[in-house]
């Protein structure tokens, strides 16, 4: 349907983690990520690896602030990651942010601003968020743990040149 490939399959939730099992190496190959420690997660919860940004201090991220507001320079980085809560109530209810609970939409056009040009952003949604140019879609995916779960559209935007 729509030209997309069939929904991936991928194992369970590592410990502790909110990805599926080897969707990383999925997201880093489609990606071209040749350097994982300077991939940009933005609500990283527990991601241990990369530059994790969440605004919970609880989740030891290298920086506590507010995805609607990263505290970078435009075009700073070549390769982010956003796997934000997927509605002000799971905001609320699982992490007690729902308070600050960013629209995909407005998230993603900030993620898009601190990417660099010719960069890659991965999005982790139930939705495919609006953007604005200079942001580009390269594609969708839909991602799965499995039969009985919830699918989540996996965006992927690059950011083109003025």
């Amino acid at each position: 349907m729509f030209g997309f490939k069939e929904a991936e399959h991928f194992g369970d939730f590592p410990e502790g983690g909110g990805y599926p099992h080897r969707f990383l190496t999925y997201a880093y190959e489609r990606m071209g990520v040749t350097k994982p420690s300077q991939v940009l997660h933005v609500c990283s919860g527990s991601m241990a690896t990369g530059v994790t940004v969440d605004i919970r201090p609880v989740c030891t991220p290298r920086v506590v602030a507010d995805a609607r507001h990263l505290p970078f320079r435009d075009n700073t980085f070549q390769w982010m990651l956003c796997d934000p809560p997927y509605s002000a109530d799971y905001a609320e209810n699982l992490y007690g942010t729902g308070s600050s609970y960013p629209s995909p939409h407005q998230l993603v056009n900030e993620c898009l601003r601190v990417l660099q040009v010719g960069g890659h952003l991965g999005f982790m949604h139930h939705m495919v968020p609006k953007f604005h140019k200079p942001g580009r879609m390269v594609g969708v995916w839909g991602i799965t743990q499995g039969p009985g779960y919830n699918i989540r559209a996996w965006t992927l935007f690059t950011k083109d040149g003025a």
